[in-house]
């Protein structure tokens, strides 16, 4: 048969149901059997094989789902779905019809669903769609059709039982459940966990009992499933009895710690002592499964039996229940926090520490200093959290004291580190009173922590120690503490006045040397006069200074400057800093003109003596695409130290200028 007559027939048949002379369906009105714009899209569908041409099907899903929501419009939709339904459409065809009746369809679909419920091609849309049609009717037709079906049918039918939550199938799931047809065990055993009740429970507390292997884990599921619906019911006593039956079954750690969970939750007011029980036994399984429920159950003044039981617990047990302790304000939970960070075990001392944080008080950062100075690597990183996260004023006001304190350089940098861990504005005068320290390790970190919470008024104190710095970590230090605090002040043309103020009155070379490389730093602009004054200073330890100040500047400003001591600086040193200075300036004027940049990259890769120079040419060659820059990375593909450079180059610049075109 030609496919143009089978759509004919097609047609026809449609027609024909429509029209109620299809066998089984009563006549309709005039008005239900009227034109609709759904015919013409059904019509389009009758061929629909699932493949890239599914126009038809979008145009019905829209169709179906704008009119959802219209009584009117709704039944005139299910009864011509319905009718497409009877109709020799193909397969996929009515598989998206049965889609889209599950928005939509009422009782009256229910003859022509349960048609197909034992079709093997379109029994589960069919099913589907029955499913979302509420009443006892279609529960009958599922328990109907449920001996009938075979295979795959009878297994979704079963889930569609569990899937409605329908307590009278219990009786017929248990036949499955306990039958000898072990393919339809595993969803009979998940469709009653769906229905829950006390009915279903007992049944599946059986089967976890009696059933093997798998199915006895998939019933143990279902069971769980049943008892938190037990629960959640206020039928906390069956619920806690369903729990410690999977309890006591041959079960895995996953059931046996969900089960715990569970009892806890249905035993009321004896959920305590049975946390405390749990504990007591050396089982880390439920260990884990109880200790996460202490918060739930324990009040704060309740704690200390469970706190006393942390030393006899094992060490992974130990340190879930110390991230349990540091939430608890109590004494005895902060002695047993307090008496773990001795523990033999290191992961058990960490987590001490880390409850600290939470639990600390002012009294403890003499002891969290301590074991901060003593302690390394993950260890000291918890001790300086805690005592970082030392709640309240009352934990600023104890380092404060501590600082003002004897104590080890050690224990006294650990202080310093948490006052600017913790932003302490108010410890500024007791901080800038270690820069007369005699130890240079207490300096420094002073000086890092008035770097956070130091103003630009703190420059000149800065400035002072400069003089004064013993070694260059010091020196360094202190003049990037001064630049950052620099950086604070609003007008940029302002920020180096105090270093010049200073600048003005210093004798000593290495303070003016200092000073200078602090101005580098900075980069204001209105200092340059006296950086490029210090070019020409008779002592080489200022010069130097001035030569590192000005080859660093942060823009382009001293380019040329820094040009000339490229080609002529007093050492091999200064000449490569000005050179590699160069390189970063011309390549960080986006705003100048490509060939100009290019022409003094050109410069630059000229005089270059390193393989390391020329890579920086190279690196911002791209930048700048012209043919001008593509000639020189090409040039550079003779030098055998950068080729692999040059060609990436290369290949990068005639790329933008495509793009560019």
């Amino acid at each position: 048969m030609s496919k143009r007559a089978q759509a004919m027939i097609i047609s026809l048949t449609m027609a024909l149901s429509l029209s109620g002379i299809f066998p089984g369906q009563q006549p309709v009105s005039a008005a239900q059997a009227s034109p609709s714009p759904l015919d013409g899209i059904l019509k389009q569908l009758l061929t629909f094989d699932t493949g890239l041409r599914s126009e038809a099907y979008w145009k019905l899903r829209d169709f179906v789902r704008s009119r959802k929501d219209d009584p009117e419009a709704r039944a005139d939709c299910e009864m011509r779905l319905l009718a497409f339904l009877r109709s020799g459409a193909t397969v996929p065809a009515r598989m998206a019809v049965c889609r889209e009746l599950r928005l939509i369809a009422s009782e009256k679909a229910v003859p022509t669903l349960q048609s197909l419920l034992l079709d093997p091609a379109l029994s589960d849309p069919a099913r589907y769609a029955l499913e979302e049609i509420q009443g006892p009717t279609v529960d009958k037709v599922f328990l109907t059709a449920l001996d009938r079906a075979t295979g795959t049918m009878k297994t979704g039918i079963i889930a569609s039982l569990g899937a409605r939550r329908m307590g009278e199938a219990v009786p017929a799931l248990t036949k499955y459940l306990e039958g000898s047809a072990q393919e339809f065990v595993k969803a009979a055993a998940m469709s009653l966990g769906a229905i829950g009740g006390k009915d279903a429970a007992a049944v599946l507390a059986k089967a976890v009992s009696t059933l093997p292997g798998e199915f006895k884990s998939t019933a143990a599921s279902a069971l769980l499933d049943c008892a938190e619906d037990l629960l959640r019911a206020n039928e906390a006593t069956a619920a806690a009895g369903y729990y410690e039956k999977i309890l006591a079954a041959d079960l895995g750690p996953a059931f046996r710690g969900a089960a715990l969970r569970g009892k806890i939750a249905a035993s009321g007011d004896k959920a305590a002592t049975l946390i405390l029980e749990t504990l007591k036994a050396s089982d880390p399984v439920l260990h884990e499964a109880a200790i996460p429920k202490i918060r739930d159950v324990i009040p704060p003044g309740g704690i200390a039996p469970i706190a006393a039981l942390l030393p006899s617990l094992p060490e992974e047990s130990q340190v879930k229940l110390l991230a349990v302790l540091g939430g608890y304000p109590d004494e005895a939970s902060l002695a047993a926090v307090i008496q773990a960070t001795a523990s033999s075990s290191a992961a058990v001392r960490i987590a001490a520490l880390k409850a600290m944080s939470e639990a600390g008080k002012a009294s403890n950062v003499p002891f969290l200093a301590d074991r901060a100075a003593s302690a390394r690597g993950e260890e000291q990183s918890a001790a300086r959290n805690a005592l970082a996260l030392l709640k309240g004023r009352p934990g600023d006001e104890a380092i404060i004291r501590a600082l003002g304190e004897t104590a080890p350089d050690n224990v006294k940098s650990e202080l310093i580190l948490a006052v600017g861990e913790r932003r302490m504005f108010a410890a500024k005068s007791v901080l800038v009173k270690q820069f007369d320290s005699s130890s240079e390790p207490i300096r420094i970190q002073s000086v890092k922590t008035l770097k956070i919470i130091g103003t630009p008024s703190d420059i000149p104190a800065l400035l002072d120690l400069l003089a004064k710095s013993g070694s260059d970590a010091e020196r360094e230090e202190v003049e990037n503490a001064a630049a950052a605090l620099a950086q604070k002040i609003a007008q940029p043309e302002g920020r180096s006045n105090a270093v010049k103020a200073g600048l003005a009155s210093a004798k000593d070379p290495g303070k003016r040397a200092g000073l200078i490389r602090v101005l580098g730093k900075i980069g204001d602009d209105s200092s340059l006069p006296l950086v490029r004054k210090g070019l020409k200073d008779a002592d080489p330890g200022v010069a130097d200074a001035a030569v590192r100040a000005i080859t660093g500047w942060p823009n382009a400003v001293p380019i040329e400057e820094v040009w000339e001591l490229a080609k002529t600086g007093g050492n091999e040193t200064q000449k490569l800093l000005a050179l590699r200075g160069f390189i970063r300036m011309a390549a960080s004027a986006k705003f100048r003109r490509p060939d100009t940049v290019v022409a003094e990259l050109k410069l630059a890769a000229e005089t270059a003596r390193r393989p390391e120079e020329k890579r920086l040419v190279l690196a911002a060659l791209p930048d700048f695409a012209t043919p001008e820059a593509l000639a020189l990375a090409q040039s550079l593909l003779r030098d055998p130290e950068v080729k692999a450079e040059a060609q990436a180059a290369v290949d990068r610049i005639k790329k933008r200028i495509a793009d560019n075109r």
